[in-house]
């Protein structure tokens, strides 16, 4: 099969290494897979053994099998392209990236009601897909990479104190960066921080510092540390605390959505309201002082951890791709085709990507000037509106399809 993921970008993030498992793992089973992205970069080195070509959207290739969107931005931009059957894969509930109200939030919401195939990592999206946009998903799990986590020799020697890792974008404040360092600034502990975005403030306790590693290098940095202390408000399946389980550390982690497919509290690691900063300092608190806790929560994740590979998900990705492969268009599919084209041009026009042709819209009455009506239209409220009413369209077209025994 020619398989192709389109990738919003190239730089560092665990979004986008999932990608980077799916396709080189695909690759080596003997398919042609291509990494499309959004922009013009084509630098992943930091991804080890990253063996896929990576191209352009203006180097995108002929008589593709299997397209897939990795985001929200990136569906836009599948519906447009040509594929034999294109894929949706949902590693997020991408709304709560922007702030309430925000356009932005709405056209990702829109982004949902794509007449995809689904697939998804958690089963907490599979179920939130469902409940909002009425989407059927495949399951696909994340893994863990045993030749690219386990424990090795650290890049530093431990001293005295306990080392904590603090691991997520700073920049991103539902990454929860700033509750992490406020939690840990009572403790005598020292602190390591990786961020894929933004530096640590001055006043934060830090004493040292990685920005933009390469996956090769993480597990030098999970091996030199004893705990990781991550409070997101935000995930899709939540790999670090995995990672840091394989490589021989204890998480304390925030109660955020994803963190119940492989962790348990007190069996192997510890979870914690991601605000409460106070919970947070006495859950590392009590791994330094309680060691028999600490080796039981240890053993447990690396036992956890060597339970999650890789191959039984791409053998659910090669059979989900070759069914729809051959499979001939469903009687629906003009109409999926329309409204999937109906829900691009939406965006395209509300980016300003695309004019709005005011000469070919009939204005009411009320309205004599069409650069008002444009200006109107243009307005955020009215996107939120239209992005609505098509989501509402959608789900009651989804209904009369089943009522009248299609199958999208």
């Amino acid at each position: 099969m020619k398989i192709v993921y389109l990738l919003p970008c190239c730089t560092v993030s665990g979004g986008v290494a999932v990608v980077m498992q799916h396709a080189n793992r695909l690759q080596a089973r003997g398919h042609e897979v291509f990494l499309v992205n959004q922009q013009n970069d084509k630098e992943t080195s930091w991804f080890p053994d990253q063996k896929v070509p990576v191209l352009t959207l203006a180097e995108y290739p002929a008589d593709v099998d299997i397209l897939v969107a990795t985001g929200w931005s990136t569906s836009f931009q599948v519906a447009r392209l040509e594929a034999q059957s294109k894929f949706y894969f949902v590693q997020s509930d991408e709304t709560r990236f922007h702030p309430a109200e925000s356009i932005w939030r709405h056209l990702t919401a829109v982004s949902y009601c794509f007449d995809f195939h689904y697939i998804t990592e958690a089963r907490w999206i599979q179920q939130w897909l469902q409940a909002n946009f009425r989407q059927t998903s495949a399951l696909v799990p994340n893994g863990i990479d045993p030749q690219l986590f386990f424990p090795c020799s650290p890049l530093q020697k431990k001293g005295s104190k306990p080392r904590v890792l603090l691991e997520g974008a700073i920049g991103l404040p539902y990454k929860g960066m700033a509750e992490a360092f406020a939690a840990i600034e009572p403790l005598d502990v020292e602190v390591w921080c990786v961020s894929s975005y933004g530096r640590p403030r001055p006043e934060w306790k830090c004493h040292r510092f990685f920005e933009q590693v390469p996956m090769v290098q993480m597990r030098e940095i999970y091996s030199s540390c004893d705990i990781l202390l991550k409070l997101s408000r935000v995930e899709g399946f939540f790999g670090p605390p995995m990672e840091m389980m394989a490589c021989g550390g204890v998480p304390v982690v925030g109660r955020v959505t994803g963190y119940d497919e492989y962790i348990v509290d007190g069996g192997n690691a510890l979870v914690v309201d991601p605000l409460d900063i106070p919970a947070a300092t006495a859950a590392v608190r009590r791994l330094i002082d309680d060691p028999g806790l600490y080796r039981q929560l240890q053993a447990e994740g690396q036992e956890t951890a060597a339970r999650w590979g890789w191959e039984q998900t791409i053998d659910t990705l090669e059979e989900l791709y070759s069914a729809t492969r051959n499979v001939p268009s469903p009687a629906i599919q003009p109409y999926s085709a329309n409204l999937n084209n109906s829900i691009a041009a939406l965006y395209a026009m509300s980016t300003g990507e695309q004019d709005i042709q005011c000469e070919v819209l009939q204005s009411p009455p009320t309205f004599t000037n069409a650069d008002l009506l444009c200006r109107k239209l243009q307005q955020q409220r009215w996107f939120s509106a239209v992005a609505d009413l098509v989501a509402r369209l959608y789900r009651v077209g989804k209904a009369l399809r089943a009522r009248l025994g299609y199958h999208a």
